[in-house]
Formats: structure tokens, C-alpha cells, sequence
């Protein structure tokens, strides 16, 4: 997945002349329009970056799924740190449970 092995000072994701960095055009749908080439669009630079704008929004659709609401009381009087140790503990017990469940697929 793009970004997965980035860190905070080094995107490992960058577009390259052998290897682009394209997703379907956000505009259109992947139909082509005047923002896109032939419905794709191509990322320049770091696609965290790209998206910087709307991460800590996604983060907090995400937690509101999981039931902390962005309300009084809720994700947003916690604070960042917080906030970052849940979904790096969270990522890590993912990456246990896909480990286990590659090495004994039947417990998946």
C-alpha cells in the first residue's frame, strides 16, 4: 500500500520515470476530464503530502467509526499523541495478526 514504509522525515513512495504514482482522477471518477490524463491522475512529489490537507479529518472519521466522536469529551480534547500511540498500536497489532495469520492460515 502506498506510504506503508514511509516515515515522517522519508517518503519511500515518490513517483519515479520508471515507476509512476497514479490514482484514478478524483474529479471524474477514472471517465477523463480536464484535470486528469485519460482518467488517471499522476502524483508529484509525496502522496502523504498530496493528502495532507484531509488526514487528521480521516483520522477522525476513523475514530468516529470505532465509537469516539469528535465532540466535547470525545477525539478532539484528546490529545495528538495520544491520538498517534492508538493508531500506531493498532497498526502493530495488525501486523501481528497478518503475521500469524500467514504463518498458520487456517487460525487466521
Amino acid at each position: 500500500m502506498l506510504c506503508r514504509s514511509c516515515t515522517r522525515g522519508t517518503c519511500r513512495s515518490l513517483s519515479t520515470a520508471d515507476e509512476r504514482v497514479e490514482i484514478e482522477c478524483p474529479v471524474c471518477d477514472g471517465e477523463g476530464c480536464k484535470e486528469c490524463r485519460d482518467g488517471v491522475f499522476e502524483l508529484d512529489g509525496c502522496p502523504n503530502l498530496f493528502c495532507s490537507q484531509i488526514i487528521s479529518s480521516l483520522d477522525l472519521f476513523e475514530l468516529f467509526q470505532k465509537g469516539l466522536p469528535p465532540i466535547t469529551g470525545g477525539v478532539l480534547d484528546q490529545s495528538i499523541g495520544f491520538i498517534e500511540a492508538s493508531q500506531f498500536f493498532q497498526a502493530e497489532e495488525g501486523k501481528v495478526r497478518y503475521e500469524r495469520s500467514s504463518r498458520n492460515p487456517d487460525q487466521g
